[in-house]
């Protein structure tokens, strides 16, 4: 096992075990101070094209750099328990996705420092495919997309 694999894992643990709520709005309050987007990775329990997006896009090291840099990172399996809090709901992580209309999995959702969504990508992605994707979100290209 690789140490960021190992590292990855126990940070997961920490994370299972002390704080299974989400609150968004305290991270679009974080993202205003560091001028980053927040990049929600919605998944689920199961999915192998989810499990494939966490063992080898998000283990890519210029990736994680490219996150690192501009965004901030959060991470919800939506079979977790755990509430949600976003924009005056609090809800379950499940009726969260489903509610801004992301029940297909994976989903990388991508809030700007104001909260707004402004960009998506359903299904799974490459290493390549998203390191593009998180270079089109950092440097706000799109705001010129149709």
């Amino acid at each position: 096992m690789s140490i960021k694999r190992f590292i990855l894992m126990i940070l997961t643990v920490v994370s299972i075990t002390f704080a299974n709520d989400v609150n968004l709005d305290k991270l679009v309050i974080e993202a205003k101070k560091t001028n980053k987007h927040i990049l929600v990775f919605l998944h689920i329990t199961g999915c192998n094209y989810c499990l494939k997006m966490q063992e080898w896009t998000f283990d890519d090291d210029k990736v994680i750099a490219a996150i690192k840099k501009d965004f901030i990172f959060v991470d919800i399996n939506v079979r977790d328990k755990g509430l949600v809090s976003f924009e005056n709901m609090k809800i379950s992580k499940l009726k969260f996705a489903k509610e801004i209309g992301y029940p297909i999995y994976p989903t990388c959702l991508f809030f700007d420092k104001n909260g707004e969504l402004v960009y998506d990508e359903v299904g799974y992605r490459d290493e390549e495919k998203f390191l593009k994707t998180l270079q089109l979100v950092s440097s706000k290209a799109y705001n010129d997309i149709d």
